[in-house]
């Protein structure tokens, strides 16, 4: 959906259309339109989180929010952004409550690693790598490499200036690649 506008669910109905059904109170439509962005709200909140069991109460969360909020856009063109603002907030605010971080497994797969125990060995690093970035850290790189998104739209899902953005992109990157680089010489 990346740069789409009017991009089509698979019925062939675009998701302004759904959105405004949805805004009218359909039900089918506004269970239609967080289809359009399920897989996109838990992968981020799981990355987040660290926990699938955390990052599936977070998508719980948002999409109330979602649901509460649905009325109040104003620009259909901002919505990927307001969904994702919705979805880093929430899982800060949860992380916040809960004041517990547990440690991310098998979030990453090693698709092109032959050996199943380099494979492991390889997803426990990332883990241990993004375990050691800030939560702005974490969020910046993730919504950045993950969902591909443009500084300026990370900055205002965080609610930050997209200087503060690059900074934490270059911190992130930074502290990957220097955790990462002694595996290298491991395999």
């Amino acid at each position: 959906m990346k740069g789409a506008s009017v991009a089509l669910d698979q019925g062939g109905e675009s998701w302004l259309s759904l959105l405004q059904r949805a805004q009218q109170g359909e039900r089918r439509a506004f269970d239609d339109l967080i289809g359009l962005y399920e897989e996109q709200v838990l992968k981020t909140a799981l990355y987040l989180t660290r926990n699938l069991h955390d990052a599936q109460d977070v998508a719980q969360e948002v999409y109330i929010k979602i649901f509460c909020g649905l009325n109040g856009i104003k620009d259909a063109r901002k919505v990927r952004s307001w969904v994702h603002r919705i979805t880093v907030n929430t899982a800060r605010d949860h992380l916040r409550r809960r004041r517990f971080w547990s440690p991310l497994k098998g979030i990453f797969r090693a698709a092109s690693a032959p050996d199943p125990v380099h494979g492991a060995q390889l997803r426990n690093r990332l883990s241990a790598a993004l375990a050691r970035l800030s939560f702005n850290e974490r969020a910046c790189f993730i919504l950045s490499e993950l969902h591909e998104m443009q500084t300026r739209e990370v900055a205002s899902i965080l609610g930050c200036r997209a200087v503060t953005v690059r900074g934490y992109l270059h911190s992130a990157r930074r502290k990957l690649r220097s955790h990462l680089e002694s595996f290298r010489g491991e395999k």
